[in-house]
């Protein structure tokens, strides 16, 4: 269940390859399965205050280790830089950590 919302800027998707499958980068660069990853992208209108070209939240079920969830938020700022031809730095991200019991998919909760 690794999620990833990211809220992006227009000009991220100037430079985007389409034959480039985002989840495929983000699973190479967090030595990860591409089972059940998902990236969610959302254009921003306008942003104020600090920019980044993308915010991310990053939604990861407890059960995850402390080292697991390093690769994923690493490698998820590696293959969005490179999905959108932009500099890490430019990458804004924040995880947050589910509980068992506080998922509902396809009408059942799941527990972990």
């Amino acid at each position: 269940m690794p999620i990833a919302n990211c809220l992006v800027t227009q000009s991220c998707f100037k430079n985007i390859d389409a034959s480039v499958d985002p989840i495929l980068l983000w699973s190479k660069e967090s030595t990860k399965s591409t089972e059940q990853m998902t990236i969610n992208l959302t254009t921003i209108e306008k942003q104020l205050g600090s920019p980044y070209a993308a915010m991310v939240t990053l939604q990861l079920p407890s059960l995850w280790t402390r080292t697991d969830i390093s690769l994923l938020q690493v490698g998820l700022v590696k293959a969005l830089a490179k999905y959108f031809d932009i500099s890490p730095e430019e990458i804004h991200i924040v995880t947050q950590i589910i509980h068992s019991g506080h998922v509902v998919e396809k009408s059942n909760e799941i527990v972990w």
